[in-house]
């Protein structure tokens, strides 16, 4: 299992990481390979990326594994929508202050709890790896889907 440590540091390697894409990417209205654009990709991250402590303690209930795909993507695209009227340096800054403070939460956590056993949807695995799972791979994984240009020419 990932220590808290590494979940810490991880949380705010994939945001400055996601930053970063985001910072280099120049074209934010590129259409990806589904109904997103770059900057969607991009406001979709910094929307999510805050969430760990209104989402953590909710792990633990089972409720999360009730929702929907369609309810999801509702709830993406309201986020989505909500910070449209972002430039997109208040969207990378949203993206580096959400990892902080999601990072920060997750210090807090006691280790046991963050070692404790739950089922997700698909995921029965310690607290710790899904928290890894939402805050630091969606967060890498949006942001290279967001920027990358292949095939390079």
């Amino acid at each position: 299992m990932i220590s808290k440590s590494e979940l810490v540091q991880g949380i705010r390697f994939a945001g400055e990481r996601a930053a970063a894409a985001a910072t280099h990417c120049k074209d934010w209205d590129h259409q990806l390979g589904h109904q997103w654009t770059t900057g969607d990709a991009f406001r979709h991250v910094a929307g999510t990326s805050g969430g760990a402590a209104g989402l953590y303690p909710r792990l633990d209930s089972g409720a999360l594994s009730g929702l929907g795909v369609g309810q999801i993507a509702e709830g993406n695209a309201r986020t989505i929508t909500k910070l449209n009227e972002m430039s997109k340096d208040q969207v990378i800054q949203a993206i580096r202050d959400g990892h902080n403070a999601s990072a920060d939460f997750i210090a807090t956590v006691d280790d046991a709890d963050l070692a404790k056993v739950v089922t997700l949807g698909g995921y029965e695995m310690p607290k710790a790896e899904i928290v890894a799972q939402i805050w630091i791979h969606h967060a890498i994984a949006h942001s290279y889907e967001a920027s990358a240009r292949w095939p390079i020419q």
